[in-house]
């Protein structure tokens, strides 16, 4: 009697653990596919924190103009066909550099997304207000799209789940 009671809790720990396991690795993995589905403030964007900050664990196919750096900082580089490389970083300090390509610039965002300040490399000063930072946003979107395009459906879909473990990071 002791035995088989020993074995179902034993058996029933090992299924709870497997599946925080998987569900664990399937948030992680997916969450890019999650936060193009998820619901957000307007100013923030949620595809954008996830697709560099959770790198590591999404799909990375090998894609012509893109490269991968994972060397302290999470970076996706894009050359296009003129040459011109942007990119986008994440720093563990839940913070978001957009690099335009010209090497003039750097964009700083904060956890949410939101815009921070602009360094100008020309004249080594930090700006505070520019005048249309939702074409910035659109060069970020090219830049990344070809790495959010790859991204697969979830085997089994844990949306509500993402959704309710993120509704105050991106409200």
């Amino acid at each position: 009697m002791l035995k088989k009671l020993v074995l179902t809790v034993f058996i029933g720990f090992m299924v709870i653990v497997l599946g925080a396991g998987y569900g664990f690795v399937n948030l992680k993995s997916n969450s890019v596919y999650y936060a193009q589905r998820t619901p957000h403030k307007a100013e923030v964007e949620p595809v954008l924190i996830e697709v560099v900050r959770d790198l590591r664990w999404a799909s990375i196919p090998e894609l012509k103009g893109i490269e991968y750096d994972f060397d302290g900082t999470n970076v996706i580089k894009n050359t296009n066909s003129a040459g011109r490389t942007t990119a986008l970083e994440y720093y563990y300090g839940e913070t978001y550099r957009y690099y335009d390509g010209g090497g003039v610039n750097a964009y700083n965002f904060d956890k949410q997304f939101r815009f921070i300040n602009l360094w100008n490399r020309k004249t080594k000063k930090f700006v505070t207000k520019i005048s249309d930072i939702s074409q910035v946003k659109m060069d970020i979107y090219r830049t990344v799209q070809p790495v959010i395009d790859a991204q697969t459906e979830p085997l089994i879909n844990l949306q509500w789940i993402y959704d309710w473990v993120n509704k105050d990071r991106f409200n």
